[in-house]
């Protein structure tokens, strides 16, 4: 950990900030967010990113009264299926968006459309949608920010990204703020086939101006200079919202890995990118209101294997000798999960989780191929949950096969085609680990034969998850008894939201894909 102030494009920040209302004053919560917070209308369930919620009616005594209560097709088929992400609850509608930026808002109670939005460009996601001030805000292609108006899904603005590659996070909004990102890569308008890690490009964070889409603040992941090769070196993707401490209005972001990785032809074992590789693989905190960077955490430096520390930061208190301690736990692909000190960033207690096969390799041997746990999509691909003492995360057990030279790759986007045409996704398994907050000491461990693509989220004394092969499961929060299990018509990539007596999940993988709901009392 280190204190600095790295390159922050600021935008003239000080007329901004005097001439935009509310900036600069003391935060406030859309007032969507204040009258829904019974709801799902954050991607997390709440700004600290804990996925917990004790406003539901579900628990274990009545969890096996789940059943179907409507259905909703989604139209919008990626490569990566249908549906990637967190689905918005806030009062009498649900806000989804499928891997085609489509978006939709339908009826709670019966899932018909009360509008829809179709832009038929598909993205990697997850994506989502962000809800406040009057708005929904999405990424609406590849390369663009819009806002839609909440009521109807007429337009309020859209902005382009200058060809950075978006559709891959879900937003946040925050006092006067919207908080998205682009990731690294070159893009067209409304095209899918970017070059992904392009040389000289790099993740960014954006704090836009909810009302207008003008950028307030931004910052680029990567460090000027792109550790001394711009014509081949990129990275720095962030793919998952923020955690926002609102009463220290600090921002914390988990980032993506640098790349190419491991290397290409010409500069193999990452040769092209000596050093820390800055701020990459890392837990990064920021003022939300200036940009300011007031600390960050290096969890991979100098990453051959794409191993992001890329998940949603979660906020805690923590017992540590015998005193509360407010906490940020990063997670990502490179599977461990790391407690770090709010304010300062000193490490408190780091647990490696899932299968560990060499990934703490500094060079793959020239000519040999080595095959390495986690994966390109292995770790902790998807969103933790946090429910008082105990943090609940979904790891995914599956190898990828490297060799120096990326399998002869000339640049980085070669190199992640070859690694993600060798995951054998067939080959994975998964985990739930329960761990203890005050220690990092893992309390028990629920393993699946399929990946866990369904995040953790935790509902009265129920913690859920699901697999990709469509199973939803239910356990008990206390050790991990399995209490309840469905199976739907569909691999599941995507996680769910949860309000009242009901718990809506996409079935992104179905043929067609579909919105789920699940309502107690439809059951047996």
């Amino acid at each position: 950990m280190k204190m600095l102030r790295p390159q922050i494009t600021l935008m003239v920040l000080v007329i901004l900030l005097t001439a935009v209302p509310g900036f600069g004053q003391n935060g406030t919560v859309p007032s969507e967010i204040e009258q829904f917070a019974a709801d799902w209308v954050l991607p997390n369930k709440d700004y600290a990113n804990t996925r917990f919620t004790t406003d539901s009616t579900i628990d274990s005594s009545n969890v096996a009264r789940l059943g179907v209560a409507w259905t909703f097709q989604v139209p919008g088929v990626s490569a990566w299926g249908a549906a990637a992400s967190n689905p918005i609850i806030a009062g009498d509608v649900v806000y989804i968006q499928d891997l085609r930026s489509n978006v939709f808002a339908l009826q709670r109670d019966t899932g018909e459309a009360i509008w829809e939005r179709i832009y038929d460009n598909e993205v990697t996601g997850p994506n989502g949608v962000g809800i406040g001030h009057g708005s929904l805000f999405i990424a609406s292609g590849v390369d663009e920010f819009s806002a839609l108006d909440l009521q109807t899904g007429e337009t309020v603005w859209s902005r382009l990204t200058d060809q950075r590659p978006t559709g891959a996070i879900q937003p946040v909004v925050y006092d006067d703020f919207l908080f998205i990102t682009s990731q690294a890569g070159v893009a067209g308008s409304g095209e899918v086939d970017y070059a992904g890690y392009a040389g000289g490009t790099s993740g960014h964070l954006y704090a836009l101006d909810h009302a207008t889409g003008e950028t307030i603040w931004e910052f680029q992941i990567v460090e000027e200079g792109f550790w001394g090769n711009p014509d081949v070196n990129s990275g720095g993707g962030t793919w998952y919202p923020p955690a926002i401490d609102t009463e220290r209005g600090s921002i914390f972001w988990g980032t993506g890995n640098p790349a190419p990785f491991p290397g290409t032809i010409e500069f193999p074992n990452a040769s092209s990118r000596p050093g820390e590789n800055r701020y990459t693989n890392a837990l990064v905190s920021f003022d939300y209101v200036t940009g300011e960077m007031l600390w960050y955490y290096l969890a991979k430096p100098y990453d051959l294997f794409d191993l992001d520390f890329q998940i949603s930061p979660v906020l805690g208190t923590a017992t540590i000798d015998g005193e509360p301690r407010d906490i940020v736990i990063g997670a990502g692909k490179l599977g461990r999960v790391v407690a770090l000190d709010r304010e300062t960033g000193e490490v408190i207690w780091d647990t490696p989780v899932g299968i560990h096969q060499n990934d703490e390799l500094r060079e793959v041997p020239p000519g040999e191929v080595v095959e390495v746990y986690p994966g390109i999509l292995g770790g902790v691909e998807t969103p933790m949950a946090l429910a008082e003492d105990v943090l609940y995360v979904p790891v995914l057990n599956l190898p990828t096969p490297y060799t120096a030279t990326g399998w002869d790759a000339e640049t980085g986007t070669d190199a992640v085609q070859a690694a993600e045409a060798r995951t054998e996704i067939a080959r994975g398994t998964g985990e739930l680990n329960a761990i203890d907050i005050n220690t990092g000491e893992i309390l028990w461990i629920q393993e699946f034969d399929a990946p866990v693509f369904g995040a953790a989220t935790v509902v009265n004394d129920l913690v859920f998850t699901s697999t990709f092969d469509g199973v939803i499961y239910a356990f008990l929060r206390e050790d991990g008894t399995e209490v309840w299990r469905y199976q739907t018509e569909g691999g599941i990539n995507a996680w769910p939201a949860v309000a009242g007596d009901m718990l809506i999940v996409p079935v992104g993988l179905a043929s067609p894909p579909y919105v789920l709901a699940l309502q107690l009392g439809e059951g047996e």
